[in-house]
């Protein structure tokens, strides 16, 4: 069944209508005062560092949570598909690892005992660290890659910065009016909130900002595009032959053509009888 488009839609001007679209944004583009003066308005507002009540701090605790959580989902997933099936998935499915997921879980095992040890460590290991990691899989048989090492590495130390983030939003929710009485040397270390909240406020005054640039001037930009197209279109009669297509257009034309010879017969005939009679009298 044919889509139902509105008792005002015409499907002649299907690709009229994608033409003109098309050539407008083409045509279209931003205007760089705009840009410069949004540029200014954003640095403005990061400058900003200061919140001033509890509603701003907890929108910014939750913007920071979600985002916390989306990307340790994400780290989780990669993580799982790295070192296969654990012993639950693989019992009630019957589903094995492969030798490079079996090689990743021992791999991942020795650098969660490394990252227990040193749960301050940084976001690189280091070339002794490596070797030892190697070595001791190594003395339960498993041969591994340095940069197997490293790349499990990354993805195990991302869950584990992510989680220690987590843990201290947490502890940042019941903050604000210690924050508030110790902005200057805050033992809380909240500093990640305040960032967030200046990064959530950017962006919501940015989306303001273009909404009504918009409304008030790029509309009117792109209707003035449109126009310009359209003429341009209409005065080209090959592109008119092009864009505006169809049996009904095909019909249209024939019976302009059949009246146009109906017309000029006409005409002749008239033309013979008034002769015939001026010439009998």
């Amino acid at each position: 069944m044919a889509e139902y488009k509105g008792k005002d839609q015409d499907d002649i001007f299907d690709k009229l209508k994608e033409a003109v679209k098309d050539e407008s944004i083409k045509r279209h583009k931003w205007n760089e005062r705009a840009m410069d003066s949004l540029r200014v308005i954003q640095h403005n507002t990061l400058e900003d560092r200061s919140i001033t009540d509890k509603p701003q701090w907890d929108a910014a605790i939750q913007f920071m949570e979600e985002t916390l959580q989306s990307r340790l989902k994400d780290t989780e997933s990669v993580i799982r598909d790295m070192v296969g099936p654990d012993w639950k998935e693989r019992w009630m499915n019957w589903k094995n690892r492969s030798p490079e997921q079996h090689i990743r879980n021992e791999t991942k095992i020795e650098l969660e005992r490394l990252l227990k040890l040193h749960d301050e460590h940084t976001a690189y290991l280091a070339n002794d660290e490596v070797t030892t990691v190697r070595k001791n899989l190594e003395a339960r048989s498993v041969e591994v890659d340095p940069i197997l090492i490293k790349d499990t590495w990354h993805q195990l130390y991302r869950r584990h910065f992510l989680q220690k983030a987590l843990s201290h939003c947490n502890l940042c929710k019941r903050g604000f009016y210690y924050y508030q009485r110790h902005f200057v040397d805050s033992e809380l270390e909240c500093n990640d909130v305040v960032l967030f909240w200046r990064i959530q406020r950017m962006l919501g005054i940015t989306a303001n900002t273009l909404r009504q640039q918009l409304t008030n001037t790029e509309v009117r930009r792109l209707e003035k595009n449109v126009k310009e197209v359209l003429e341009d279109i209409g005065e080209d009669s090959e592109k008119k032959t092009q864009l505006i297509t169809g049996r009904r257009v095909q019909l249209a034309e024939d019976l302009s053509k059949n009246l146009f010879i109906v017309f000029s017969f006409e005409r002749v005939l008239d033309n013979g009888c008034s002769q015939l009679v001026a010439f009998t009298s």
